[in-house]
């Protein structure tokens, strides 16, 4: 990109916030997968390359037995977390200015192009709210990263089965793929976490996880129908949980690549900020023949309130 454009070999201003605009509208017509479903603010305009989340821990009352007695001395922890921006940049070559003028159109394929992009590096960051350490403040006041280790149903989980209430046996074979029981098992995870949500949880699932389980012995009768729908996409609710459907090999495996992790999680737990389009240029290029480039900057930043808030289910694969 030259140094120091002139006129000549840039876009007129107004062309170049039409051009910016394009690429957020075109994001807005194709949204993420995950942006709608997690606590996304997609124009953060705060300054510095972090922001933080202020957490206060839990205490309880004193009950005092007489009218002279010490003052409670209660204290509540505090836990402070960070999460840095992260630039992402994207460039299309765009060829004589003729063509660069057309970036204002809307279905110009190279806006287009950016576009999609824009929405896949989205949901890129997101995920690693659910899977990734977070940076916390420790007592000394130092930055430190800490790895996250949640609270996980087991691949051969059997607890919570059809028929337990009335004695019957745990099948005899684990299931291995994601069953009822697994949902069911990760919600009684959820409520010892005592998080207080306005929203129901949240599971992320890829379309082998839905087939998987609509071949469940549990849900052929009654389920079976509900589930039908999920997969169709006609409704996305199932058994109390909003299952939030992702592209194949979105979701994190171990090294072996068997076995797949679910997140199950509420919405408020996981913020995502985003300061669009920091930096948009439709310029020339001197040192490529003097040919049109469009570019574009975003910064990106995730972090999760309290791992507790997140639960994973482990899936064959």
């Amino acid at each position: 990109m030259a140094q120091n454009p002139t006129a000549e070999n840039r876009l007129e201003p107004h062309k170049v916030i039409m051009f910016a605009e394009n690429v957020a509208h075109v994001g807005q017509q194709r949204k993420s997968r995950l942006a709608n479903f997690v606590t996304a603010d997609l124009a953060f305009s705060g300054s510095g390359d972090r922001f933080t989340d202020e957490l206060v821990g839990v205490h309880d009352m004193i009950e005092m037995f007489n009218d002279f007695g010490d003052t409670p001395d209660n204290d509540t922890d505090k836990m402070r977390r960070l999460a840095f921006f992260k630039t992402f940049a994207d460039s299309q070559k765009v060829g004589k200015r003729e063509q660069a003028e057309q970036l204002i159109d809307p279905l110009n394929p190279k806006v287009v192009s950016m576009g999609y992009a824009l929405e896949r590096q989205r949901d890129r960051s997101i995920i690693k709210g659910l899977y990734d350490g977070m940076y916390d403040v420790d007592d000394d006041g130092d930055i430190v990263k800490s790895a996250f280790s949640p609270q996980t149903i087991g691949k051969s989980f059997t607890g919570y089965h059809k028929g337990k209430a009335d004695g019957d046996a745990a099948p005899g074979t684990a299931p291995t793929v994601l069953t009822p029981a697994k949902l069911r098992g990760a919600t009684v995870l959820q409520s010892k976490a005592q998080i207080i949500s306005m929203h129901v949880p949240h599971v992320l699932v890829e379309e082998e996880d839905l087939q998987n389980m609509l071949t469940s012995v549990e849900v052929s009768s009654a389920d079976y129908n509900q589930l039908s729908r999920v997969i169709d996409g006609e409704i996305d609710m199932f058994k109390g949980k909003k299952l939030v459907r992702v592209e194949a090999g979105t979701l994190k495996t171990n090294a072996a690549g068997n076995t797949a992790y679910l997140p199950m999680y509420y919405p408020d737990q996981i913020l995502f900020k985003e300061r669009p389009l920091v930096s948009t240029r439709v310029g020339e290029r001197p040192d490529k023949m003097y040919r049109w480039y469009a570019y574009m900057e975003v910064q990106h930043s995730v972090l999760r309130r309290e791992d507790k808030g997140v639960i994973h289910i482990e899936v064959e694969r």
